[in-house]
């Protein structure tokens, strides 16, 4: 069973990627730029990382700024 589930996993990330490859080429990336988000699509520990920080900033853990100044502005406040 476990198999046959690795089977649908890998077709589903390859569907993914081909939906993220046309969106890519229609915006004008470059290879190495199409070439690093594949990777990272790949990468089951790196993809694991990204969620789990994109929930963090979600639930307000991580803080984040919308220019430099405001970044800034709130490390002032800190000291």
């Amino acid at each position: 069973m476990a198999r046959a589930e690795q089977i649908v996993t890998d077709r589903k990330t390859m569907r993914e990627m081909v939906v993220f490859m046309e969106e890519a080429v229609k915006e004008g990336l470059t290879r190495e730029e199409i070439t690093s988000q594949v990777d990272l699509m790949l990468d089951e520990a790196a993809r694991r990382r990204l969620e789990r920080s994109l929930k963090e900033a979600r639930s307000g853990k991580v803080k984040r700024f919308k220019n430099k100044d405001e970044l800034l502005r709130a490390l002032r406040r800190v000291d």
